[in-house]
């Protein structure tokens, strides 16, 4: 099912060096635009191959697009809420909760957004760096679940190698714990898989959670 379209072109490219966690230069010499807030350590690195977009910014004139890694995986982070909405008709977005901002909410039930681009042996992990943010967004949705309300996250990995999904407790153990207590207490977890064909982003599948303590 397609779920996204880029209307720019995607050029392939090197990744030549990159400046800051945020701004990528290519071996072609452009000045790109990283739109993830993870390490992204096995995708981004001096030769691996990538694809990019035209889009002008403060500081740089083209977005990174995907990464290689034996298949495209999306690492642009601003298109998440844009595939998640397609799985979410009708929803409100940017919704208000205690201390933070949920992505949607559906009805009555609160959903948080994240992706996910690190896959090890068929598992797919999140985060990929540590997130405080990630680990109380998850503490908001876990109060929700404890009042007799309605909570989800929706994982989605962006790229189609994984065959479940696990928290990262090698990179961020308070969030695995985190997310563990949340499951046990009634939060859903949602976990859908994606690939990148040409400048199009297809739905291939849910994959389940790898196991419950």
């Amino acid at each position: 099912m397609l779920v996204y379209e880029f209307k720019e072109k995607l050029h392939e490219d090197f990744v030549e060096e990159r400046l800051n966690r945020f701004i990528v230069k290519t071996k072609s010499g452009r000045i790109c635009h990283l739109h993830d807030p993870g390490r992204l350590k096995e995708l981004i690195y001096p030769g691996n191959k990538i694809l990019i977009r035209e889009k002008e910014g403060r500081k740089t004139n083209c977005q990174v697009t995907a990464a290689w890694d034996g298949r495209w995986v999306i690492t642009d982070s601003s298109i998440h809420n844009a595939i998640a909405k397609v799985f979410l008709p009708g929803a409100k977005p940017e919704v208000k909760l205690g201390n933070s901002r949920i992505d949607f909410l559906l009805c009555d039930t609160y959903v948080e957004v994240k992706g996910c681009t690190l896959v090890k042996n068929g598992v797919a992990l999140f985060p990929d760096a540590p997130t405080e943010r990630g680990r109380r967004h998850l503490e908001e949705l876990m109060k929700v679940v404890e009042k007799g309300m309605k909570a989800k996250l929706l994982v989605l990995v962006m790229r189609d190698d994984a065959i479940c999904f696990s928290p990262n407790e090698e990179t961020d153990n308070r969030f695995a714990e985190t997310f563990y207590v949340s499951l046990n207490k009634g939060l859903e977890v949602e976990v859908k898989e994606f690939r990148l064909e040409g400048n199009k982003v297809y739905y291939v599948k849910d994959i389940p959670l790898c196991g419950k303590r």
